[in-house]
């Protein structure tokens, strides 16, 4: 197996067809072609099945899928810590970083990496633990900044505690259980969720098991904030936020926060990495940045940001 014959595979699978791949990789399809025909010859195995409506994977095909993706990922990681030896750092960042946290710091964290990183291309991801996860997994990103998954394996990830917060029940402003001072009064209501990254075991089935309630009947799953917030602020569904982020929704969105009276959940936010995989310097840069940011906000940080920042608890 050869690495431009895994970028190929990578690039097919992410584009959905030959002619994509070559668009993304700046060859010609039949040079993609070659390179997809070379290796599934030296294994003997058919990797891809042609459609009409573009190219699929076969079993086979999206089980090396996982593999290539760490191994082009490493490969572009090892050229850019050659690259950053010789005094020419490059290349590309991908992050994901969670919502509150964009909001809140982002700006000032973009504008400083492209002053001390101008020759690097970031790559950012909104950071939802479904979407972070797998993708820190695969390699397609290197850090994650955001919660970390409630069940993760010790041995899997590294993570770095920033954050610790409450959550709370958000809706919109004038919602008629606005003044519930209970979750069972909410057990009808439309529940709009995150997953957690196994899929599985939600945080908010955890949070209601833990008051001595079912999951209620109508919960429905969401991976971005911007979708999210469109629900929210048209509809009488109902979902959970951590405070930094019900507090930023409260102003942005007109929101309001449900004044329940039980102790719902605490949750962390910090810096996840995959274990034995040592960060790229444009990594540790942005992390860097990012906690000079943080410690700046106090003083210089914008009116919202310290507000959001009074609702948690800093761990560094």
């Amino acid at each position: 197996m050869k690495n431009h014959q895994l970028r190929a595979l990578v690039a097919i699978a992410d584009a959905g067809s030959v002619r994509g791949a070559a668009r993304v990789l700046g060859l010609s399809p039949s040079a993609i072609t070659q390179a997809l025909k070379d290796l599934e010859d030296s294994l003997n195995i058919s990797l891809m099945q042609r459609t009409s409506s573009g190219a699929t994977l076969t079993d086979s095909g999206n089980t090396l899928l996982t593999h290539a993706r760490l191994i082009v990922s490493q490969v572009e990681r090892a050229h850019g810590a050659l690259n950053e030896m010789r005094g020419q750092p490059g290349g590309k960042l991908s992050v994901a970083i969670t919502p509150w946290i964009a909001l809140c710091f982002l700006p000032e964290i973009f504008v400083q990496f492209r002053k001390r990183m101008p020759n690097v291309q970031l790559e950012m991801f909104e950071g939802t633990l479904s979407i972070a996860n797998p993708r820190l997994r695969d390699g397609s990103v290197e850090i994650f900044i955001g919660q970390e998954a409630p069940d993760a394996a010790t041995t899997e990830f590294n993570f770095r505690p920033l954050f610790s917060s409450g959550v709370t029940v958000v809706a919109r402003q004038g919602h008629p259980l606005a003044q519930s001072r209970s979750l069972a009064d909410l057990m009808d209501a439309d529940w709009l969720v995150s997953l957690d990254s196994d899929m599985e075991c939600r945080f908010s089935k955890k949070m209601f098991y833990r008051n001595g309630l079912t999951e209620p009947r109508n919960v429905h799953f969401t991976h971005s904030l911007m979708m999210a917030a469109s629900v929210l602020q048209r509809t009488d569904a109902v979902s959970i936020f951590p405070w930094p982020l019900a507090e930023l929704c409260v102003s942005r969105y007109k929101f309001c926060a449900f004044p329940l009276r039980e102790e719902l959940a605490e949750t962390s936010a910090g810096i996840v990495s995959r274990s034995g995989h040592p960060l790229s310097a444009a990594a540790n840069c942005l992390i860097d940045i990012l906690l000079e940011t943080i410690r700046n906000s106090d003083q210089a940080g914008t009116a919202e940001a310290k507000r959001v920042l009074q609702s948690t608890e800093l761990l560094f």
